[in-house]
């Protein structure tokens, strides 16, 4: 992949760089799909809630975070406790990030303000999550559409999008799911160009545990 010239997602040295307009992409075929939709009533906002950080069992010893799917796929957040929406008639992005206690900078570093993560994932707005019903409340949407389906390997149903407040709203559970899992079967360039990166690393890897078996010729 070219080098990036904007924002990217990077897991750091000897790692691809992903520009963040894989994600802008994605989000603009993801309104385009639903747009299409007779369903999808005008002024409709999508709404994703991303993975949440867990303990191992009754500690306060983290378990290595990783972003639930469909989130990562539609912004490339990485921090644990955001939501996310997408106003589906002008593809506009907001993002809705944890407010974090001054304490936390005692531990983990410094506390980012929203501007940061607005340029970091190069999206329009960026909120704390404590705000969210008052800023989906003053875009007035007809409907939320909101993620909720099963996974036909594992059985396990999605994570729908829940804040404190949503009952307000008027809420789809049901058009979502089908459209967005779409969107994902079909891979873009930029996609497919990760996709080649991570096997070429997977194969590189095998080779190199076979080159370790005593009496194997590579």
């Amino acid at each position: 992949m070219a080098a990036a010239s904007g924002p990217s997602f990077w897991l750091g040295n000897e790692t691809l760089r992903v520009p963040v307009a894989l994600f802008a992409l994605n989000r603009r075929r993801l309104c385009d799909r639903l747009r299409h939709n007779r369903d999808v009533q005008k002024n409709s906002i999508v709404l994703l809630q991303g993975g949440e950080e867990t303990q191992r069992y009754c500690t306060d010893t983290g378990i290595v975070f990783r972003q639930e799917s469909y989130f990562h796929w539609t912004f490339g957040v990485t921090e644990a406790g955001c939501f996310g929406a997408i106003d589906v008639d002008t593809g506009r992005s907001m993002l809705f990030v944890p407010q974090l206690p001054e304490s936390y900078a005692v531990w983990m570093g410094k506390i980012h303000p929203p501007e940061f993560f607005r340029k970091k994932y190069a999206v329009d707005e960026v909120h704390y999550v404590s705000e969210i019903s008052s800023v989906l409340t003053s875009k007035n949407p007809a409907v939320l559409l909101t993620l909720r389906g099963i996974n036909t390997d594992s059985g396990n149903v999605s994570k729908e999008a829940s804040f404190e407040g949503i009952s307000q709203f008027n809420v789809n559970n049901k058009i979502l799911h089908p459209e967005i899992a779409e969107c994902r079967v079909i891979k873009t360039d930029m996609e497919l160009e990760v996709l080649r990166y991570t096997n070429k690393i997977s194969s590189e890897a095998h080779k190199e545990v076979l080159r370790e078996i005593p009496g194997h010729k590579s």
